[in-house]
């Protein structure tokens, strides 16, 4: 499997895989917020090379949760990336370790940004993910 281009530091693994017309980016360590944001300035910077709609996110490296960072992606970032994407829908898989995936369960603020990352009023699709190929294949089904 061959990456079209890619970009790589300590905390992120970005690769676009024109194979399957798929950003993957790879969260190495947890991130504070400048990290975070120029993460997914790299991203956004590939996006507009290569025109993915199509995204799988691995947080499973990350062990810190932070809920105004989370709101940041889901209600600033994506928001944004939608818009520049348009007419093709963004499409997001976020793969989860469990324990991350049960932390949004039970913290409000999280759980709360999550649900609404997922609502369908928002221009982005964005589901939750503990197996990969779950990911990938959700994504593949998608427009």
């Amino acid at each position: 499997m061959s990456s079209a281009s890619s970009f790589v530091s300590d905390y992120l693994s970005l690769d676009f895989r024109a194979d399957l017309n798929l950003l993957v980016m790879r969260w190495l360590r947890d991130v504070n917020l400048a990290e975070l944001q120029a993460g997914f300035a790299e991203a956004q910077a590939l996006v507009e090379q290569h025109g993915a709609h199509h995204w799988f996110v691995d947080v499973r490296r990350r062990g810190a949760l932070n809920a105004s960072d989370s709101a940041w992606v889901a209600d600033v970032f994506l928001p944004q990336m939608a818009r520049q994407l348009e007419p093709k829908l963004l499409v997001v898989a976020y793969l989860l370790a469990p324990f991350r995936a049960k932390a949004i369960q039970e913290q409000a603020p999280l759980h709360n940004t999550v649900a609404r990352a997922q609502a369908s009023t928002q221009p982005y699709r964005l589901s939750t993910f503990l197996d990969e190929a779950a990911a990938v294949e959700w994504l593949q089904t998608n427009p």
